[in-house]
């Protein structure tokens, strides 16, 4: 039950510690990220991009193959430990950061930071709709959305200032700070349940994934987060070669298209979260469309205001999707079981992105961004055919 039903969560002081920690070491990571971005062009000039290339696909694999274990993990831990023992995990690796001699270092100490991540993060949103309440579910994942979208652009820019300030390094000591800021907040945060005091019938390895696959309203939020991991892929790999190549447009225009999806998703994930049961409906119904509008408009017409209006619809779906995603797994599962089942959520849905950002980077690289457009729209119309079939 929610800390007696507060008319919202800034007022749920739980929450807040959650959420606070959370945040900062989102914003962390946005600065680790730039930092290591150039740890890895100093390791080998020019090798920038090809390592974090390599470090995006050990994350991909990270979350599909081993997040799943985080349920499991958190029924003997318990969540909060979980959580902090997670955070402590990533705020070492940040320290190890410094001590990084070659590329091999760098790869081991991503897995390690990964790692924690994958064991953190389905937790951490496992224990959100206990703390919050289910009237007021919506709203927190919207802010969560916020939090998410600010930090790419706050701890990206705070990265390009602290690096230019005390170097790339300096970045890493930040980053470790958050993580240990966050592990002390969590830490005396009292939880709903705890998972060791529950009875043991999610502790099954496949017991999450099972039932994401078997209940029709577990299996329609993860449709929800597979359609948002194709829109939001091609905007990811394709974008920043879209801009330059075809549209032969400055750099720049690349993160101010990127920045419209961001705003996007803020905005909508937002007014989503205050709309009545109506308002939740035709939103509901019109994002889809949004969809394959945005697609099919970037790929009839190349233009750089088209791409930046179709970004921002398309982010706008993306935020609202979050919402009805993580709302749907809140209303399709029992407090002891939601570390089990956000854990199968978080997996499966990043398999959809382990396969649209090099689906997406080699059709937009090979035969151009509108191919690339074309089959996003094939992809999508793939995941309407498990929805259509409902049961009473």
């Amino acid at each position: 039950m929610a800390e007696d039903e507060p008319a919202t969560v800034w007022r749920n002081s739980r929450f807040v510690r959650l959420y606070t920690a959370h945040a900062a070491s989102l914003i962390g990571s946005g600065i680790g990220t730039a930092a290591i971005a150039l740890l890895a062009d100093d390791l080998r000039p020019g090798a920038g991009p090809q390592v974090l290339g390599i470090v995006l696909t050990i994350r991909i694999l990270i979350v599909v193959f081993l997040s799943p274990l985080a349920g499991q993990l958190a029924a003997l831990l318990g969540r909060r430990m979980q959580m902090v023992l997670a955070d402590l995990l990533r705020m070492c690796v940040m320290v190890g950061m410094f001590f990084v001699s070659a590329e091999w270092h760098l790869y081991m100490l991503a897995f390690m930071l990964h790692l924690g991540s994958a064991f953190f993060t389905p937790i951490y949103k496992s224990v959100i709709p206990g703390v919050v309440g289910n009237k007021l579910y919506p709203r927190a994942v919207a802010y969560g959305t916020l939090a998410y979208n600010l930090s790419d652009i706050l701890g990206m820019t705070a990265g390009a200032l602290l690096i230019l300030m005390t170097g790339f390094k300096g970045c890493f000591a930040i980053d470790a700070a958050t993580f240990l800021f966050s592990a002390l907040l969590i830490a005396g945060i009292r939880l709903p349940t705890d998972q060791r005091a529950e009875h043991r019938k999610g502790t099954r390895l496949l017991f999450g994934i099972r039932t994401m696959l078997g209940a029709i309203g577990l299996r329609r939020s993860l449709m929800l987060s597979l359609q948002v991991s194709i829109v939001g892929g091609l905007a990811i790999v394709a974008t920043h070669g879209y801009v330059k190549n075809e549209l032969g447009q400055p750099e720049y225009f690349y993160p101010l298209a990127m920045a419209a999806m961001g705003i996007g998703s803020m905005f909508a994930a937002l007014q989503f979260s205050y709309c009545g049961k109506a308002g939740r409906r035709n939103w509901g119904r019109i994002v889809l469309p949004l969809f394959f509008a945005s697609l099919v408009s970037v790929a009839l017409l190349p233009s750089y205001p088209v791409l930046v209006i179709a970004w921002i619809v398309s982010g706008a779906g993306q935020g609202v999707f979050s919402v009805i995603s993580n709302t749907l797994l809140a209303e399709n599962s029992e407090e002891s079981e939601r570390s089990h089942i956000y854990a199968a959520q978080f997996a499966l849905s990043h398999a959809g992105w382990g396969i649209s950002y090099p689906l997406c980077g080699f059709l937009a690289g090979q035969l151009g961004f509108a191919v690339a457009a074309w089959t996003c729209v094939g992809l999508l119309l793939l995941t309407l055919l498990p929805m259509l079939k409902r049961t009473t």
